[in-house]
């Protein structure tokens, strides 16, 4: 299902721009891609920390560059969001940086919508005349005439916190990750386990026998993994053999799963691995499903917030891997952060962490159909169910 919602003024607009986001950014900066009047999308990265010229350059002509490799896009618009006072300053805050940003994108041929700043005490525009002063914070909503959009809770870093789960649920992922364990390596505790205890960790081991068909379970919409799924997954992300397959088979399906179980273990033995079967792990290839990975995503961060500390790093680099891959890279630099100060020298979190920190996200994250559109002077908003 689709709806265009219109945005006739700035601040109209700026009232969109966090469904666009998924955030209310703070000490961000914002940029909203169009082609042809038709938004693509947006991205956000921080605010430098300071106002130095080689500061500034580079970071325009970081965040063009990115808003250039989005497919078809033609203009943009600036938003800065920022955590200092508008109303007694002398000049906008930032105004340095969005000179830089315009330059650049004037070089590149793209067309500048719009440029605003939202601060704690107002918002206002850098292009416009400001004759008037900064403008309440409480212009910015929607058009009341449309049906309201879905609330927008928290800043960037709020969505990347581990669900908090029922008393009970854990103890029981962990107990049966135990038993688990323990049956595999038919230990002394495994042999005097109860028969019921030894029952759901013999249904766990059952579920280990084939992995991609757990990873498939595990990612099938309208279904909530139990503790058993959820033990067998963590199990699975623990160990990066097991790992990479499921990531590999949430960007693609349950054939590339098994592929890659079978290069995975024609890999143990010596052979190569499939270059073609390894390129999405590096953001290349075709354009995942984005809801299935968002699924996979939001599953994997119950299987870690499940895991005991101990042995959470693996699905916490998994959900670091799955917030890369749907371009939330502030997400995933958080994610990999945990698994990192868990095990320091883990190999995946310290990958993803590489990637966030150089700007490197997936190629198809770029590949954008457009979402929002213009309507007279101002722009509008289309959302889809995804």
């Amino acid at each position: 299902m689709s709806s265009i919602v219109h945005a006739h003024s700035p601040s109209e607009f700026l009232a969109l721009v966090p469904h666009l986001l998924g955030c209310t950014p703070r000490r961000s900066l914002a940029i909203v891609t169009f082609t042809a009047g038709r938004s693509l999308g947006a991205l956000r990265v921080d605010l430098p920390d300071t106002d130095s010229g080689a500061d500034i350059d580079s970071v325009a002509s970081t965040v063009i560059g990115m808003a250039c490799k989005v497919s078809r896009t033609d203009a943009i618009a600036v938003i800065v969001y920022t955590d200092r006072g508008l109303r007694d300053a002398i000049d906008l805050p930032h105004r340095h940086l969005v000179e830089a940003l315009v330059a650049r994108a004037d070089i590149c041929g793209l067309r500048i919508i719009d440029a605003q700043v939202v601060g704690p005490d107002a918002w206002n525009g850098y292009l416009s005349d400001a004759a008037d002063g900064p403008r309440p914070l409480d212009e910015i909503t929607p058009d009341p005439d449309l049906p309201p959009l879905p609330d927008v809770e928290g800043d960037q870093f709020a969505a990347a916190a581990l669900p908090v789960l029922p008393d009970g649920e854990a103890a029981a992922v962990h107990r049966l990750l135990t038993d688990a364990q323990n049956l595999i390596v038919r230990s002394r505790e495994g042999k005097r386990l109860p028969a019921r205890r030894r029952a759901a960790a013999t249904l766990v081991l059952d579920d280990l026998a084939d992995p991609p068909a757990l990873f498939e379970a595990f990612v099938a919409p309208d279904t909530d993994p139990d503790d058993r799924t959820v033990a067998a997954v963590a199990f699975c992300l623990q160990r990066p053999l097991l790992r990479d397959v499921a990531l590999m088979q949430w960007v693609g399906d349950l054939a590339t799963g098994d592929a890659a179980y079978g290069a995975q273990s024609a890999y143990a033995a010596g052979h190569p691995f499939p270059h073609d079967l390894a390129r999405p792990m590096w953001g290349e290839g075709a354009q995942p499903d984005p809801p299935r990975l968002l699924r996979a995503l939001q599953r994997c961060r119950h299987v870690a917030a499940a895991t005991p500390r101990a042995g959470r790093a693996g699905p916490l680099a998994a959900c670091a891997w799955l917030a890369w891959a749907t371009g939330r890279s502030t997400h995933a630099a958080a994610y990999a952060d945990e698994a990192l100060a868990i095990e320091p020298r883990h190999g995946l979190a310290d990958i993803v962490r590489t990637l966030s920190d150089n700007g490197r996200l997936p190629e198809w994250v770029f590949d954008r159909e457009p979402v929002t559109s213009p309507a007279g002077t101002g722009s509008s908003r289309e959302s889809r169910d995804r």
